[in-house]
C-alpha cells in the first residue's frame, strides 16, 4: 500500500511539526517511533513521551485505504533532508516495512505495530474551551521562559504557571532568584484558571507557536484544561500535555512595591552598554 506520496517538503514539513517531543533515546523503543495513521485521504501523524502528545492532519497523496504503522522519526526525518525540497516522495507498506523512494534513491526502515503505540489517555473533565491569538501567547512565552528552573528539586518551578481571569492572561516564572511575568488583554472574559505548563511543553509551544510573520497573527489556539491536563488546538494541530501538579508561589509577593523612583530607558542603548 502506498502510505504516501507528495513533495518531500511538504512530507518533512509535517512530520517535524510533530517530532519536536520525541527523543532519541528511550526506555520504550517505540517512544522513538512516529504513529502514521491511513484514513482515507488523510494521513493521521502522531507522537508521544507519554506525558505529552502531538498530533496533526495532512493530505499527503497515496492510496485511500485504512492502515496503520509506527517507523523511527528521526531516522525517517534524516533520510527526507538528505533529499531534494522539489522531489516527489513515496512511501510504500509491504510485509512490516516502510519503503521510502525519491528519484533514484530507496530506503527500507523496520517498522513496530501501531496497536502497540503507548497513547496519552486523554482526560474527560476538560473545562470550557477559550482562544487566544498565538502571536499574542507566542509572545508572552517568549518574555518568560527564560527564568524558568531547570531540573529544580522544587519541581513545580520547572515550568511556566498560566493564569487566565476574566480578560487577563498572566504567564509567570521562577527559578528562585528572579521572577518574570508578562500579561496581556485579551478580547473575551474566561473563568479562572491556574496551571503549571512544563518545561519541555513551554519549549515545545514555543517552537510550534506562530507569530505574524509565519501567518499566525490572526490564528487563534484553542485551550482547554482538566485536573491534571491541558489540551492545546492550533494551525491543524493537536497537542495534549500533563500539567504540573503542585502550588506555585505567590509571586505577588515577591514583586516588589511602592518605589519611590523610577528609570525610563531607551531598550536597544541599555542592552548596548550592558
Amino acid at each position: 500500500m502506498i502510505v504516501l506520496k507528495a513533495a518531500q517538503e511538504k512530507v518533512l514539513d509535517t512530520l517535524q511539526a510533530v517530532a519536536g517531543i520525541v527523543e532519541r533515546r528511550h526506555t520504550l523503543p517505540i517512544l522513538a517511533n512516529v504513529l502514521l495513521r491511513k484514513n482515507g485521504p488523510q494521513l493521521e501523524v502522531t507522537t508521544s513521551d507519554l506525558e505529552i502528545q502531538v498530533r496533526t492532519h495532512a493530505e499527503l497523496g497515496g492510496d485511500a485505504g485504512t492502515f496503520a504503522t509506527t517507523v523511527g522519526a528521526r531516522k525517517l526525518i534524516d533520510i527526507l533532508r538528505a533529499l531534494p525540497a522539489d522531489q516527489v516522495v513515496t512511501l510504500a507498506a509491504a510485509q512490516n516495512k516502510l519503503t521510502l523512494s525519491g528519484g533514484k534513491s530507496r530506503f527500507t526502515l523496520q517498522t513496530l505495530p501501531a496497536d502497540d503505540f503507548p497513547l496519552v489517555n486523554e482526560a474527560v473533565d476538560f473545562g470550557v474551551a477559550f482562544a487566544v491569538p498565538q502571536k499574542t501567547l507566542r509572545q508572552l512565552v517568549n518574555q518568560v521562559h527564560f527564568a524558568m528552573a531547570v531540573h529544580d528539586i522544587r519541581y513545580y518551578l520547572n515550568g511556566i504557571l498560566f493564569v487566565a481571569e476574566g480578560k487577563n492572561l498572566t504567564l509567570v516564572a521562577t527559578d528562585g532568584h528572579r521572577l518574570a511575568l508578562a500579561q496581556a488583554t485579551l478580547d473575551v472574559e474566561i473563568p479562572k484558571q491556574e496551571v503549571i505548563l512544563p518545561r519541555k511543553t513551554v519549549l515545545e509551544l514555543q517552537r510550534l507557536l506562530k507569530d505574524e510573520k509565519d501567518g499566525g497573527e490572526d490564528r487563534p489556539i484553542e485551550m482547554r484544561f482538566a485536573g491534571n491536563q491541558a489540551k492545546f488546538n492550533f494551525s491543524g494541530m493537536e497537542f495534549v500535555t500533563k500539567l504540573v501538579e503542585g502550588k506555585f508561589p505567590d509571586y505577588n509577593r515577591v514583586i516588589p512595591k511602592n518605589h519611590k523612583n523610577a528609570v525610563t530607558l531607551g531598550r536597544a542603548p541599555f542592552l548596548a552598554s550592558l
